[in-house]
């Protein structure tokens, strides 16, 4: 465990995916391109455009999300259209920690 909160685990790709961090994915709002179990790859950037799917944290909590910037916040959209959309206010600071570019169901 690092700091009592992160368990990091070993992980063999056999491809070059160029990212900077890496998370579980959890629930079925992003079903069916990201499935529950899997590990998300992220490069960390800036906001790039509309849609395209970041992970990005607000109020405490993480997301892996299509985010879409609007006048007086941002709207997060699940894949998975059972799945209402989030909307945060700029004021309650949402930070977006990178795009995802790519994902793989680990092999036990």
């Amino acid at each position: 465990m690092i700091g009592d909160e992160y368990t990091t685990r070993e992980v063999f790709v056999d491809r070059d995916y160029s990212y900077d961090i890496a998370t579980w994915i959890k629930g079925n709002s992003m079903e069916p391109t990201y499935l529950n179990g899997e590990v998300a790859l992220i490069r960390e950037t800036g906001f790039d455009y509309d849609g395209a799917v970041y992970a990005l944290v607000c109020n405490g909590e993480s997301f892996i999300k299509k985010v879409y910037r609007e006048a007086t916040g941002i709207r997060l959209v699940s894949i998975n259209p059972t799945i209402p959309d989030r909307f945060f206010s700029y004021e309650e600071e949402p930070k977006i920690i990178g795009k995802v570019i790519g994902h793989f169901m680990p092999i036990e």
